[in-house]
Order: C-alpha cells, then sequence, then structure tokens
C-alpha cells in the first residue's frame, strides 16, 4: 500500500497493482541483502499504525489528479482505502477482499492481498537497492529504489515498516504516481480489518481531502 493505480497501499493502493507481470519472485543477481531486509520489514512487521497519505496521480492523457489515501496496519492484518475503493488483507494468510466504492460488489484473492501488504509483490523485482536514509517530517526513514519490467518504484519507509512516501515512475521516464504521508501515528483502530467492515470508511471526514 496506497491507490489503486500505485497498487493499492499502499497502497494502494495500495495498491489492484501498479503492473502485474508475475508472481511477484525477485530475479536473484540484482537485489542487495539490505534491499531485501527492507522489503521483509515492510511485508511482515507487526507493529499497528495508521497513515493518510497525499497523493498525486499523472494520467497518461496528461492530466493531474490529486487524491488521499489511506493505509492501517496492525500485527498481520492490512487495510487500505482511496475514494475509490477499500481492501484488507490478511499478511500472514495472503487472503485479501477488495471492495469497488462504485459498484458495491466485493472480490477475493491472493493478488489483493500481495498488493496491499508493504512493497506490493505482483510485479517481478529485476533490482532492488537502498539509496540511503533520509529525513521526512516524521523523522528518519530508508529510502528503497526497486525496478520491475515496467515502472521503477521508490519507498520512504520507516523503522516500523510503514511506507510513508513513494513514487512511480514508467521505465519510459512518465511519472505515474506520487505519494507522501499527512498523517502517521504508532496506533490503528481495532474493528477495521473485516471483510464486514468495508461498507464503512475509516477514515475520519476531515482527513479525506484531495492533495490539490
Amino acid at each position: 500500500m496506497i491507490s489503486r493505480t500505485m497498487a493499492v497501499a499502499g497502497m494502494v493502493s495500495m495498491l489492484a497493482t501498479a503492473s502485474a507481470s508475475g508472481a511477484g519472485q525477485d530475479t536473484s543477481g540484482a537485489i542487495s541483502d539490505d534491499a531485501r531486509a527492507l522489503i521483509a520489514r515492510t511485508r511482515e512487521t507487526q507493529a499497528a499504525y495508521s497513515i493518510i497519505a497525499s497523493v498525486t496521480l499523472y494520467k497518461p492523457d496528461g492530466s493531474i489528479v490529486g487524491e488521499w489515501s489511506a493505509e492501517f496496519h496492525d500485527r498481520n492484518q492490512h487495510r487500505v482505502e482511496t475514494p475509490r475503493d477499500r481492501i484488507v488483507a490478511d499478511c500472514a494468510e495472503m487472503t485479501g477482499t477488495y471492495l469497488d466504492l462504485a459498484t458495491m460488489k466485493a472480490s477475493q484473492n491472493a493478488a489483493i492481498a500481495r498488493a496491499a501488504c508493504g512493497v506490493q509483490a505482483n510485479s517481478k523485482i529485476l533490482s532492488a537497492k537502498v539509496a540511503g536514509p533520509r529525513q521526512n517530517r516524521f523523522g528518519r526513514v530508508d529510502h528503497l529504489v526497486v525496478v520491475d519490467e515496467e515502472n521503477v518504484r521508490t519507498y520512504d519507509i520507516a523503522s516500523d515498516g510503514a511506507i510513508l512516501g513513494a513514487t512511480i515512475t514508467g521505465r519510459d521516464g512518465q511519472k505515474r504516481l506520487m505519494m507522501r504521508a499527512t498523517y502517521y501515528v504508532a496506533k490503528a483502530p481495532s474493528d477495521i480489518f473485516l471483510p464486514s467492515s468495508l461498507g464503512r470508511s475509516a477514515v475520519p471526514a476531515n482527513l479525506r481531502r484531495s492533495s490539490n
């Protein structure tokens, strides 16, 4: 997670993936050990956190759209929201439920969980490296650069595994998405991780704001 265009979740959104050109298995030679550890931090974290983010989508027609997204995590449970969709996933069992808000139709499969739980795992990783620490508004993060068959993805990852910033750029150099967390706390509501909860938003109305 983080928006649906971004592979949901984170997102996102997640998070519903930015690309899905494989089962998410990486190639062995071009991924550094510290990058593997950082990717695992996002996918295996047991931390509780809530994130609201500002998202900019760069559409193929040249238009730019600003919106919000949200991710929540507690132990193995993860939730992603955007203005268009909501996801809950069990990151240990790798099960996920996706709700399309336009149709209110739900679907379930493992690809949803692979998109939502940490660095999305529906795209084959060609290379990955840690580009050092940096500071954002919430403190120190580790900057990860991932190259897959379609995109270059970057992530700013907190010590608890939360993704506090991300970009997606096509291999052709075209921007596709930028996400920056605007709200981040080390707790999550306890009643938002069941599929039955997807009919209501877990994001307070005052935080559901466009980034424009």
